[in-house]
């Protein structure tokens, strides 16, 4: 009886291989579909309203002084700014959104420079979703290919038929089947790997604008998210930032 299953089992690897090696055919000649103009409005959309949601959040941190590499305690980085003070040494304008972007947070990492065991970290090298937000354009495309029922898109570009694509069930939107999200994921994943990095958080943000701006240049970037941005981010695994009022 082991024996008729190893043989089915084999049987049911060369089957699956098939189908891939099927799919991957139908890549000769294949050419993704376009870019369009609204995802990468969206992805420059997104990559604005997370750096300043991020940048409001290090305005109420604690301040943290560069030579001492600690935080001041009581102090936060909007007092600073109150009393006329930069925050960075970095020579941006002080009180500017990159004179915080270049802040230290008050914490090390090892230095990358001869001489030094540690550096002061800064905002701007503990913001850990620079490289989330490249590529944000293609899932948009996936989810346009999603919407429109376009299965054979998302397969070729994934490399694996829908039937054999290994589903992630914490993927969710609406009553999209989860393995379509799930291949769609896949082509996500894929796409990255030919994508060049090309994030420039000084492109998304005008790092000259002062602090003060910042409620409502946060305000004016959030907004809502359509079924299409929406499925967007949960295709690169990202969730949509909610419009709220801010407060300065």
């Amino acid at each position: 009886m082991s024996s008729r299953f190893r043989a089915g089992d084999r049987d049911a690897v060369a089957a699956r291989q098939a189908r891939i090696d099927a799919v991957l055919a139908r890549r000769s000649g294949f050419t993704p579909p376009a870019t369009t103009e609204a995802a990468f409005r969206f992805a420059a959309d997104y990559a604005r309203v997370n750096l300043l949601t991020y940048l409001y959040a290090a305005f109420d941190a604690p301040a943290a002084d560069t030579a001492v590499h600690e935080r001041r305690a009581g102090e936060t980085n909007r007092d600073r700014v109150r009393r006329g003070l930069a925050l960075s040494t970095a020579g941006r304008p002080p009180g500017s959104l990159g004179d915080l972007f270049d802040a230290p947070t008050g914490d090390t990492r090892p230095a990358d420079y001869f001489g030094a065991d540690v550096a002061a970290e800064t905002w701007e090298g503990m913001w850990s979703d620079q490289w989330l937000l490249d590529g944000l354009e293609h899932a948009h495309t996936l989810a346009e290919a999603v919407l429109a029922g376009d299965i054979a898109t998302l397969e070729i570009i994934a490399g694996v038929p829908l039937a054999d694509a290994i589903t992630d069930a914490g993927l969710f939107f609406g009553d999209v089947d989860n393995q379509v999200l799930s291949l769609a994921s896949d082509a996500f994943r894929e796409r990255l790997e030919d994508h060049e990095p090309a994030f420039d958080p000084e492109r998304a943000v005008d790092m000259t604008a002062p602090l003060s701006a910042l409620p409502g240049l946060l305000q004016e970037a959030r907004h809502e998210w359509t079924a299409t941005e929406q499925l967007a981010l949960v295709i690169a695994g990202l969730a949509p930032i909610e419009r709220t009022a801010p407060q300065f």
